[in-house]
Formats: C-alpha cells, sequence, structure tokens
C-alpha cells in the first residue's frame, strides 16, 4: 500500500442503484442497441463528465442482482457467501467493510440511503457507521463538509422504479402525472402483484408506487420491452439532471472550499433490463443486469477507459488502496486492487474471472414477511432459496438457472437451464450451442463449498495424545 500520509482527506463513494453499464452516453460498447428498437437516447452529462476526468471502467461485474447482496460485496470486497449477505434479505454483514477501515484510520464514517429498509440495521449495513442518514442529500454533504476526514457513502435509488422520481418529496407532480400516463388505456382490474417497498413511505407515496409498479408489470406481460426500456432510460436522465448532478456540484464546491482534498468513487450496484426471462432486476442472471460502471476521481488519478472485466468486489481494495487507509491487500479480499491502474502506472490486463449469485424468496411470502415486519411485529422466518447463477472465464461466461418465474414475476416454478456465452468483440454476448460448460461450472460449485457444512474429524486416541502434548487439556 502506499505511503500512510493521507492523500485524501475525504474518500466519498456514491451508489446508483440500479444504474446498468451502458446508460451512460459514453459507454464505449453499448448493449442496448442490439436488443430495443426505436430508443431515444437521453443525456447523462453529469457521469459523462466524470468519465472524462477519472478512471472509467465501463465493464464491472456485479455480485448480485439486488441491493443488499450486491452493496455487501461492494463495501467488503468479499463475494456474498463470504461476508454474510448473500440472500434476498435475510442475513448480517459479518466482514469488515470500507467503514470498519476508515474508521481504524481516524476518520469519520457517513452512509445515506434512499433505502433504510434494506441498506439498515437489519442487515448489519450501519454497523461502524457513525453518521447515517435517510434520503436527506445535504444532510450527507454536511456531514462530509463539517468532519476532517471521511469515509462516506451517498446511495441513490431514484433509477429504481419508479424511474427518475423516488417518492413524491423528490418526484413531485411530475411523479403523480407520470403514473396517471402509464395507466392511460390499462385495464381497471389489474392484480396487485409487488407491493415491497424500499424505504418508508405515508399513503399517497405508497399507493403512487404500487400503481406505478402493477403498471410497469401489465406493460411487460404484453411483451412491451421497448416501451418500458425508454420509461427506464428517461428516469435516468430526470434522476441525473434534477438530483445527481446538482448534490455532486454542491458536494464538490463544499469540499473545495474547506480546503481538503476529495477521491470520489461513482458505481451501480446492477442494472435493469426487459426481456420474456428479466422484468427490471429481479434475480435476473442476465448481462445487462450484472454489467455495471464504475468512475474513480481525485488528484493523481489518471483519466483514461478501461475496457476489460474486472468485479464489484475489486471496488473497496482498490479505494482503500488509493486513499492509504490501512487493510490487508492479500487474504481477506476476494477482490484485487487496481490503485496502480486507475493511477496510469499499470495496465489492466485481461479479463478477470467473475461470479454472479441470485437467491429470492416467493414474492407474496415476502410482501406478507415486510409487512409484519413494518408493524413493528417480529416477521419470522423469510425461506430463500437458489434461481440462478453465472461465473465469468475469459471470453465466455456459464449461466445456471434454477428457477423460472410465472407470469407477473409473483411465483417461481423449479428449473433446470444451462447455457454457455462467449462475448464477441464489442462485448455482446452470443449464445454457444455446444461448448462445455464444465471449467465456468467448477468455478460456481467451488464457491458454493462456503454453503457446506464442515466435516466433523472423530476424536481418536492418537488426535487426543497429540492435543495433549501441545498443552490441551482434552
Amino acid at each position: 500500500m502506499m505511503d500512510t500520509a493521507r492523500r485524501y482527506d475525504h474518500v466519498v463513494l456514491i451508489s446508483i442503484d440500479t444504474l446498468r453499464s451502458d446508460a451512460l452516453g459514453v459507454h464505449p460498447h453499448p448493449l442496448w442497441p442490439h436488443k430495443y428498437q426505436n430508443i431515444r437516447p437521453v443525456r447523462t452529462t453529469a457521469l459523462d463528465e466524470l468519465a472524462g476526468r477519472g478512471a472509467y471502467f465501463p465493464n464491472v461485474i456485479s455480485a448480485a442482482p439486488y441491493t443488499a447482496a450486491a452493496h455487501g460485496a461492494i463495501f467488503t470486497g468479499q463475494y456474498p457467501l463470504h461476508n454474510g449477505v448473500h440472500e434476498f434479505y435475510n442475513g448480517s454483514l459479518r466482514a469488515p467493510s470500507v467503514f470498519t477501515y476508515g474508521r481504524r484510520d481516524g476518520r469519520t464514517t457517513v452512509l445515506k440511503t434512499d433505502f433504510p429498509i434494506i441498506l439498515g440495521n437489519e442487515l448489519g449495513f450501519t454497523r461502524d457507521i457513525d453518521t447515517y442518514v435517510v434520503e436527506q442529500d445535504d444532510d450527507f454533504i454536511d456531514a462530509v463538509a463539517g468532519s476532517e476526514s471521511t469515509v462516506a457513502c451517498a446511495h441513490f435509488g431514484a433509477v429504481h422504479s419508479p424511474y427518475g422520481f423516488h417518492n413524491l418529496a423528490f418526484g413531485g407532480d411530475a411523479y403523480r402525472r407520470k403514473v396517471t400516463e402509464l395507466e392511460e388505456g390499462l385495464p381497471r382490474d389489474l392484480p396487485f402483484g409487488d407491493l415491497l417497498v424500499e424505504s418508508y413511505r405515508d399513503r399517497e407515496d405508497t399507493e403512487l408506487l404500487v400503481r406505478y409498479k402493477r403498471a410497469i408489470a401489465y406493460l411487460h406481460s404484453q411483451g412491451e420491452y421497448d416501451r418500458l426500456f425508454q420509461l427506464y432510460l428517461d428516469g435516468v436522465e430526470h434522476f441525473l439532471k434534477t438530483r445527481f448532478g446538482p448534490f455532486v456540484e454542491r458536494l464538490t464546491q463544499r469540499v473545495a472550499e474547506s480546503g481538503k482534498r476529495m477521491l470520489l468513487a461513482v458505481f451501480a450496484d446492477h442494472g435493469e433490463e426487459f426481456d420474456d426471462r428479466t422484468n427490471g432486476h429481479f434475480n435476473s442472471m442476465a448481462e445487462a443486469v450484472l454489467r455495471v460502471p464504475l468512475i474513480i476521481v481525485g488528484d493523481g488519478v489518471e483519466p483514461a477507459t478501461h475496457t476489460s472485466r474486472i468485479r464489484t468486489v475489486d471496488i473497496a481494495p482498490t479505494i482503500l488502496d488509493l486513499a492509504g487507509i490501512p487493510a490487508a491487500m492479500t487474504g481477506v479480499f476476494d477482490g484485487r486492487s487496481l490503485a496502480s491502474v486507475a493511477r496510469g502506472t499499470d495496465k489492466l490486463g485481461d479479463d478477470a474471472p467473475a461470479l454472479a449469485e441470485a437467491y429470492t424468496s416467493e414474492l407474496q411470502d415476502f410482501v406478507a414477511y415486510q409487512q409484519r415486519q413494518l408493524s413493528g411485529r417480529h416477521p419470522g422466518p423469510l425461506e430463500h432459496f437458489l434461481v440462478g447463477h453465472s461465473a465469468y472465464l475469459g471470453d465466455r461466461r456459464v449461466v445456471r438457472l434454477t428457477r423460472q418465474y410465472s407470469q407477473w414475476f409473483l411465483k417461481t416454478d423449479p428449473a433446470d437451464l444451462t447455457w454457455v456465452e462467449r462475448f464477441d468483440d464489442a462485448g455482446v454476448p452470443r449464445p454457444e450451442p455446444g461448448a462445455d460448460p464444465g471449467p465456468l461450472l467448477a468455478l460456481l460449485d467451488d464457491y458454493r463449498t462456503a454453503l457446506r457444512e464442515p466435516e466433523q474429524v472423530p476424536m481418536t486416541e492418537d488426535i487426543r495424545g497429540q492435543l495433549r502434548a501441545l498443552g490441551y487439556s482434552v
């Protein structure tokens, strides 16, 4: 690691929930033009400018297609089966995070989230956090600018459905108008399927969210994937223009006024996709869901685009290394530090091997669980099962699905589907029938040994004698 003298006073992470990598206009090889028709490209100026100023990685594979497990991997640099949060909601983060290391380095730790039900105390995300903020962007900026040094993260949920708005406080009348517009021409007797919420909402806010989700679920059931993707891109543009861009400007100005240095890392946890297998990102192994962007900006970071594949588990060791925050670079992280690449002193090299897994519970079971939780009752257990997983080696990846969703994504049925894809020169995955999935499946099987119970070694008299010779009383 670099000199322990602080290179950056503030290390600020910005997580844009549900931002697929090729939503950025600056992306060198977007996937979506190969799939969707008659799409109006949107302006992503705020992100494009940051990408031009820093080390830009457009090919980052997320460890999971949902918020909790994806963020756990990002914050700890460990894959979900290793850090304690791998299921859709169960578990608790037990591995040290960037905030743990920041605290040990004497820094104030700050976390702002738009999804307090997910990135909150229940799953261990408030551990080692000094200041925890919900949805209040300016409070986050005040907390960072008012501290001597920080490790901080601002999580934004507004690219997630309802696309671009997040809630009434941020979306206002534009959000109300969009819901009314979406419902025009829709049947009146549509079922209420997805009643899940990620943040605390009043009655009108909750009703608007459910109506929005019901409308997009109906559009998906009718195969209107192009319309849904345009809706998603429009939401990205609205969020960047109305909230993200102004936020970054205010944060940068406040830090500059204090005479401090800032290392900024912008990333996503997963993307969004629409087809006959995927409605958004819900436990999907679609490449556009798993491929996310990473942008690192700061003094000493060399502006460049690095297109080889990396992983979200590489983010924590890279940021800690760049910032000079002490952490063991071997034996702790599943990812690797790319600090020398970001500084421009090293080449990125070949595509890294990567893993992704998705677990879920039945939607209605989770809705009932969450309703018990929000009412203050003990929610009880929530059954989860593996939906699918994917492994990457070289120019290939394998996808293995163990469940498939029914219409409206309300329940899953057992499945046994495995296929191999090869990435072409533009990074587009193409099915490769007849390819041997063996080496790729072996990577998945090796990873899943973390779930196995340790074998019990029988206590023999020989072992007992050896332990006694070492001073143990057995």
